[in-house]
């Protein structure tokens, strides 16, 4: 596919070269001014860009972790790992070995589907629009990999749900008892300990009775 299939005119065309060359020596340049020599809008240049760089597979690998700092959505970086592995797993199952070298799932594709998905699924408020930017796809291609991917997506949530409310129950279940041992009435002690009496006073006290009756005795004599 030629840059003209994508439908910019020939300015246009001529700047996302000049870009892509750009970069693909480290060379920095002015993204506004690419933008206002192409003569089309920044979301035009942006998506006809991203697809260019697809085709020509000059387009650098974005990790999930670093997609989720971009997005802000981090909680969702583990669950979209699990997803993508297990969609890796089950399409790798499927395909030849020569078939599974020409297949790139450390692409923006499927790292940005995969964090996507994960997000909905954790209910995570993300704009869909800046994931398919980076995925430099159409929307129709990344919205059946989402279908895809929702099915493991569901497969891993729901896993990480049940774990997570089984290990509140304990927590929950250590508190109950622990309340009730704090909470439940002290042991009986003995009467004479309550009283703090104890076998020495009490023979204190009958030898005190004896001296004063013997006293009364005495004096009534």
């Amino acid at each position: 596919m030629s840059a003209t299939a994508l439908g910019p005119n020939s300015t246009c065309q001529a700047v996302m070269c000049i870009e892509l060359a750009a970069t693909s020596v480290d060379q920095p340049i002015d993204k506004n001014a690419a933008i206002r020599c192409s003569g089309v809008t920044r979301k035009v240049y942006t998506t006809l860009y991203k697809t260019l760089e697809n085709i020509l597979e000059m387009k650098q690998d974005i990790g999930i972790r670093d997609l989720a700092v971009q997005f802000g959505c981090l909680p969702a970086v583990n669950p979209a790992l699990e997803i993508l592995a297990r969609y890796r797993k089950e399409c790798e199952g499927k395909m030849s070995e020569s078939a599974r070298d020409d297949v790139n799932f450390n692409s923006s594709l499927f790292t940005t589907g995969s964090l996507y998905t994960a997000c909905r699924h954790l209910k995570i408020k993300v704009e869909k629009s800046k994931f398919l930017l980076v995925a430099g796809v159409k929307k129709s291609t990344f919205d059946r990999l989402s279908s895809d991917l929702t099915t493991h997506a569901t497969a891993v949530i729901g896993e990480r749900k049940t774990g997570k409310s089984k290990r509140q129950g304990h927590w929950l279940e250590d508190l109950e008892k622990s309340f009730e041992e704090e909470c439940s009435p002290p042991k009986r002690q003995p009467i004479a300990k309550q009283h703090g009496v104890s076998n020495g006073n009490n023979d204190y006290e009958e030898w005190k009775r004896k001296i004063l009756e013997g006293t009364k005795t005495n004096t009534q004599s």
